[in-house]
């Protein structure tokens, strides 16, 4: 996705996610008193967008209106049994602000959950408790340019609880009292989360959108607001804007789940029924004129920053009405055809990064958008690149090959999405509804979408790309935007005179072919073996079988995702064997095999098998005890993903000149990243394990020193001979699975019956002194991160391992509560346990917390403080209860989750004693978990004198950052 075109605003952990980074302005004309106020269209009529329109929406949904005004929409659903979704939508965001309102609707949204009239704050907390949901991430909203999103996920049924949950939308329709305490104490969290969002790339980003928009107002506003008014919002403020705007005339119910849709509206009724609707009009919005007829440029300089961004956009008009079936065709046309141009720039365009293209609409207006990095010095190349093959395209247009490549990628996954409909989780559903209601657009349902993609996919030619890219770029009307490291003196006007100059010139360059699809030829490898031992896990309706060469095969077949198969693929012992003086093995050393082929299969080969043939394709030691491929495909490309993992382990390639090439790019790439973030916490690690390659990182020298024969030693006996372990999870028969992993991985040669391990192993050791340090990095000047370190030691029961990951819970509970709902110095922090696979006798506890860099040293003594009050008093009956409330959720939805029962059981055959701890999971461990328990691992893990803590911080920035357009 193109930068211009990321989300810029994501939820609120307690703020509807959009696709823009910048929000737009409003402007409220001076009418005459008594003119008669113009009648609200689109969404904000009170008119559902099928009324009156060609398309017949979803017959699933049931569409309601009560005699105030307020809408709903319901879809039942029982492919997700128990889960219900509900969003409580306000058709009033951003551009509802008056001038002296900037950031009042996102305030509000977060003012919402401080407690109302029917619903106090702490009735809330007890909801959440008895949901067993986590503050922040089931419970959510969002605020944007023309709505606000409230969001409760209900992962079992209980009517009683929906009826809550109602209630508690309820207190957010007419009950919200803006209490002064409350108004302050929210303040600063809204302020803390506007610090986040205030990054170097939004501000890139949010720099071009006047250029790409001219004429529009929205580009100079946004949901977070101005800093400086939301400073100072008294509480009449509020309630002018929240009196004006949440009306429900403007509020739309929305449900998808498990549940009756009588009785649900039913409740609907009951609860928001006797809501008042006022008696003044609905405010009509002033949007501003699109001015995008000319050519157009802007600068966002940066200095001390030595590489450049350049994207290139044109604005598209939409075609037809939104109700309309060509105009959605229309939208996935458009979505398509740059999506090959997307690979066509990185196939074509060298010596450039992060190529990318896409299409998207925003507030009446479509916009294709190229993107790509260069050094600064060199911004008009990245300029003159993407406006050369804009022309080239629409000259020549696209081959039937990379057109038949991506159509049979998006027939395949268009239908793996169909299967998946029954099964799909209610969120998606209710997304898809509340996306359909702010656009004003016909819910036609998952089932007519992907219909008519694959109908239009079956017949579309070079002919249709090349008319559809015609109809999006307008090259006389093209917006270009450089942000970076580029010359004080680049004005915009140079951009322009640059490009117009390069067009005198003509074209001359000729498109090289692209590739098409890559065939696959399965290798013979060996002698196919068959099964020789089998057991099973019942509980999970899981077969454990090894194969003639002890080949380990994990398997569990399951519908939750239609018509797919997860494999995990886990080879030798990863970092545990890794010379312990090469830290850049492990952050490079795995691509020089990748990029090397494998024994039957050319590199490009299996670059392209892998980008055609597979959803998810990795290889990493994430695990750390192994070596391991991941994948995500359909159930007919599974022969090709194992055949391809076969052929790589047969006889490993590490070629020589493949290396020097993933060597210079890693040490550029690793040099060019050195700042920021990033880099500060690379910089806690290796202080926090100093010395020990399995978890520090290395350094630009070392990985020029790493030759191939480093990776080769490290790597090549594992792969070829060592212990594998492979899991499959998914839509498949075992007869199937067993037949084709008989003809791949069971016909190799014969592998290790055990992992090897070294002997005697190296304990790991925390050799960070407990107390408190500052860590500086270059980046950044808005945002600092504090990062507590419990270090644990010594075996832990798998019983213990659960007490662990529930105190983890409360910690962060309690951090949330002190330092960001109290004190309001952080927007999201987060706790977790974190057991090291493969090393048995160590963890860590892990607290972190996003804040301002001044504040850092007196979050991190704050934590310190709440962890040591924890360990010295306990925690009480109710946080217990709550934090064990929401992993016990999460545990029984993982089990509905195919990537969760592939990590469950990924080395059951390797460690048959985790069989024991999955039973115990799946049998409610989590229950019999006691507050005791918790309470003697706080005493033992979170005193003061266990404590590493550590600010990470910007050093001084002296750069200039300077926006400049026409």
């Amino acid at each position: 996705m193109p930068a211009l075109m990321r989300l810029p605003f994501p939820p609120c952990r307690i703020g509807r996610t959009f696709i823009w980074l910048a929000f737009a302005w409003l402007g409220f004309p001076a009418g005459s008193p008594a003119a008669t106020p113009p009648i609200p269209t689109g969404p904000r009529s009170g008119k559902w967008a099928h009324e009156g329109a060609k398309l017949t929406p979803d017959e699933r949904v049931t569409w309601g209106r009560l005699d105030n005004g307020l809408r709903y929409a319901l879809i039942p659903h029982r492919g997700a049994p128990g889960r219900v979704t509900l969003q409580f939508l306000v058709l009033s965001g951003s551009l509802d602000e008056r001038p002296d309102e900037l950031g009042i609707a996102h305030y509000i949204e977060h003012l919402a959950f401080g407690g109302s009239r029917t619903f106090k704050a702490e009735d809330m907390v007890g909801l959440f408790q008895r949901l067993g949901v986590e503050y922040g991430s089931d419970v959510n909203a969002t605020t944007g340019f023309d709505s606000t999103a409230y969001r409760l996920d209900f992962r079992e049924k209980d009517m009683a609880l929906l009826k809550e949950g109602l209630q508690l939308f309820r207190g957010f329709a007419d009950g919200l009292t803006f209490e002064t305490p409350m108004i302050e104490q929210e303040r600063r969290v809204v302020l803390a989360e506007l610090r986040n969002r205030h990054t170097l790339d939004d501000q890139r980003q949010r720099a071009s959108l006047p250029v790409v928009f001219r004429g529009l107002q929205f580009p100079q506003r946004s949901p977070g607001g101005s800093e400086a008014l939301i400073g100072k919002f008294k509480r009449e403020d509020f309630l002018r804007f929240y009196q004006r705007c949440y009306r429900p005339d403007l509020m739309v119910l929305v449900g998808a789940g498990d549940f009756e849709v009588a009785a649900m509206a039913a409740l609907v009724r009951e609860t928001f029924g006797d809501v008042a609707r006022p008696h003044d009009p609905i405010p009509v919005r002033d949007e501003g004129r699109l001015d995008a007829r000319t050519m157009r440029a802007g600068v966002f300089r940066i200095s001390g920053v030595d590489s450049a961004s350049v994207e290139a956009a044109s604005v598209v008009p939409l075609v037809g009405r939104p109700d309309s079936r060509e105009a959605r065709v229309e939208t996935q046309r458009r979505e398509f055809v740059m999506n090959l141009f997307a690979d066509r720039l990185r196939a074509q365009v060298r010596d450039v990064g992060g190529a990318q293209a896409g299409y998207d609409k925003m507030l009446g207006h479509g916009t294709a958008v190229a993107s790509l990095s260069v050094p600064a010095t060199d911004w008009a190349r990245g300029v003159l690149a993407l406006d050369r093959m804009v022309r080239l395209t629409l000259d020549q247009g696209f081959d039937a090959g990379e057109i038949d490549g991506s159509r049979r990628r998006q027939l395949r996954m268009s239908a793996h999405m169909v299967d998946q409909i029954p099964t799909v989780d209610p969120g998606t559903l209710c997304e898809g509804l509340v996306e359909s209601i702010t656009e004003h657009a016909v819910y036609e349902g998952l089932e007519k979408k992907f219909t008519w993609m694959r109908e239009w996919l079956e017949h579309f030619t070079p002919a249709d790309a090349l008319q559809i890219f015609r109809g999006m770029w307008t090259l006389n009307a093209m917006a270009f935007q450089v942000a970076g490291g580029v010359d004080i003196e680049l004005k915009p006007e140079k951009i322009v005179l640059e490009v117009q100059k390069s067009r005198r010139g003509g074209l001359s360059q000729q498109l090289a072919l692209q590739r098409r699809d890559t065939p696959f030829i399965m290798p013979r490898w060996g002698q196919p073996t068959a099964v020789v031992e089998q057991s099973a896990l019942p509980e999970l309706g899981a077969k454990l079988m090894r194969f003639g060469n002890n080949v380990r095969l994990n398997f569990i077949p399951t519908r939750h995702e239609p018509g797919l198969v997860r494999v995990l693929v886990r080879i030798g012992s990863g970092v545990l064997v890794m010379p312990v003086n090469k830290p850049a093995l492990k952050e490079f050393g795995l691509n020089t095999l990748l990029a090397s082929g494998a024994a039957h299969i050319r590199p490009d080969q299996l670059n392209g098998l892998i980008e055609e043939r597979f959803l998810e394709f990795s290889f990493d030691v994430a695990d750390r005890d192994a070596f391991t491929f991941r994948g995500l495909m359909a159930i007919e490309e599974m022969d090709t993903f194992l055949g391809v993992i076969t052929d790589i382990l047969h006889a490993p390639q590490f070629n020589s000149y493949v290396h020097q090439d993933e060597r210079m790019r890693a040490a550029m790439g690793r040099m060019a990243g050195s700042g920021g973030m990033g880099e500060g916490l690379r910089e806690l690690t290796d202080y926090l394990f100093k010395g020990d390659a399995r978890f520090t990182w290395g350094q630009p020298m070392d990985y020029i020193k790493m030759s191939v024969v480093d990776v080769r030693r490290w790597m090549q006996e594992p792969l070829a001979r060592g212990y594998v372990e492979a899991t499959v999870v998914g839509d498949v028969t075992e007869e199937a699975l067993v037949r084709s992993m008989s003809r791949t991985m069971g016909s190799l040669a014969p592998r290790a019956a055990t992992k090897a391990r070294p002997e005697p192993a190296t304990p790991v050791t925390v050799t960070a002194t407990p107390g408190f340090t500052r860590i500086e990095f270059v980046g950044e000047q808005n945002m600092g991160l504090v990062v507590g370190t419990w270090p644990i030691s010594g075996g832990k029961h798998f019983r213990d391992q659960t007490a662990l990951e529930v105190l983890a819970k409360i910690l962060e509970i309690r951090i949330r509560a002190e330092v960001r709902e109290k004190l309001g110095l952080a927007y999201s922090p987060s706790a977790e346990f974190q057991p090291y696979d493969g090393f048995p006798d160590f963890a860590v506890f892990r607290a972190q917390i996003d804040c301002g860099p001044t504040d850092t040293a007196r979050v991190a003594a704050l934590v310190q403080a709440i962890a040591a009050q924890v360990a010295a008093e306990g925690v009480s009956e109710g946080e217990f209860i709550g934090a064990r409330g929401i992993l016990k959720s999460q545990i029984r939805q993982g089990f509905r989750d195919n990537g969760f029962l592939a990590s469950l059981v990924m080395r059951v055959q390797e460690r048959p004693e985790e069989m024991e701890e999955i039973r115990a999971l799946h049998g409610g461990l989590m229950d019999a978990v006691t507050r005791d328990e918790v309470n003697k691992r706080a005493a033992q893990v979170l005193v003061a004198s266990n404590c590493r803590a550590a600010a990470v911080v910007p050093k001084a920035f002296v750069g200039i950052m300077q926006s400049a357009s026409p």
